[in-house]
């Protein structure tokens, strides 16, 4: 009962830290998280042979009539825009007169405060590729790559999830790394210093790495084959401010015609400033919660509640018991305690959301 009382009473700290007005940070003043009540969802254009695509993002919902058409070129990125909650099917049309499925089943989930990126990923091949047209070049790399033993390099939407698990202090800047590159092997983001370098992260073909903070002002950051010091490109586009988070996609092919490069993308909205002084800290607070961490914590206290609720109905059990009625009546004042406390924590959670929008 101890150990649920410490916990009620660090999670008020956390939610009065989170409540507290921020300073503003050093460095370029940007945006704030915009008021909306569903998801933010950018799209990215990383498949090297697909040319111009139209991305159709249609709601699978009864009574949610949404459908949204974006129009990419290849290493296109979009700002963020906004989807309602829901479920929603993604085609991909290439202008062939019609929308080509995407070769995975995953599905848009969206969630109120859920910030995604739809990427197209892969490679477009509807038919095999004649050895009169191949040549010497990308569609004979294309062609040699496609096995039926070897799918995961088909065209398909990939879904990234933004901001979750993204665990970032209000001092350093946050960065991951996706590998959208087809036919290249693991590559490491490294972080790169006048005394040496740091691999922060290590990821294969279509897998994301989880945020990791660096230092704003201290390096760069460059994309390297795995386990090796040959640079495969130098990340470049992006301010290393502080509480930024930011993606590096890796794009391209090992062929000339279409080479291995980097993408960054920013997620600007999501600086934060540090706290006010004198309030406690913890690894990765910051002064602003956003409006997805703003859900998870609810979601946890009500299921913190369900359990106050079921731990109260066996103390009122343990009560019936004439040897246990002493300790049912102590652990009865403790769970009257975790209640005010949880009740205490729902009010701050609700300050802090009304600040973050």
């Amino acid at each position: 009962m101890k150990r649920l009382l410490t916990l009620l009473f660090l999670s008020s700290v956390w939610l009065v830290a989170g409540a507290q007005e921020a300073a503003p940070p050093a460095g370029p003043v940007v945006d704030r998280l915009p008021v909306f009540d569903g998801a933010l969802v950018r799209f990215v254009h990383a498949s090297p042979n697909a040319g111009a695509a139209r991305v159709v993002v249609t709601s699978t919902m009864e009574g949610l009539d949404e459908r949204h058409v974006v129009e990419l070129d290849y290493l296109d990125t979009t700002d963020y825009r906004e989807l309602p909650e829901g479920s929603f099917e993604i085609a991909i049309d290439l202008g062939g007169g019609g929308e080509a499925a995407v070769a995975t089943s995953e599905r848009l989930d969206t969630v109120p405060g859920g910030v995604y990126t739809v990427a197209v990923a892969g490679l477009a091949l509807d038919e095999p590729v004649a050895d009169e047209d191949a040549g010497d070049g990308l569609l004979t790399w294309i062609r040699e790559l496609f096995t039926p033993d070897r799918p995961e390099f088909a065209l398909r939407a990939l879904i990234l999830d933004d901001v979750g698990g993204a665990t970032f202090g209000p001092d350093t800047p946050a960065y991951r790394i996706v590998h959208l590159a087809p036919g290249t092997d693991t590559v490491d983001l490294v972080h790169v210093r006048d005394d040496g370098a740091d691999v922060l992260a290590s990821v294969s073909y279509l897998d994301a790495s989880g945020f990791v903070d660096v230092p704003p002002d201290d390096g760069r950051l460059e994309v390297r084959a795995v386990g090796t010091t040959a640079t495969i490109d130098a990340v470049s586009g992006i301010e290393h401010t502080p509480g930024l988070i930011h993606t590096v996609f890796l794009v391209g092919t090992p062929i000339e015609e279409e080479p291995l490069r980097t993408i960054a993308v920013s997620a600007e909205w999501a600086e934060i400033g540090p706290l006010a002084p004198g309030t406690a800290g913890t690894r990765g607070m910051t002064g602003l919660m956003t409006v997805s961490e703003i859900a998870t914590l609810r979601e946890l206290l009500v299921a913190l509640g369900q359990r106050i609720d079921a731990a109260e109905r066996r103390v009122a059990d343990l009560a019936d018991t004439p040897e246990a009625a002493g300790p049912a009546a102590e652990a009865t004042r403790e769970l009257e305690e975790a209640s005010g406390l949880l009740e205490q924590a729902h009010l701050l959670l609700d300050e802090a959301e009304r600040r973050a929008r």
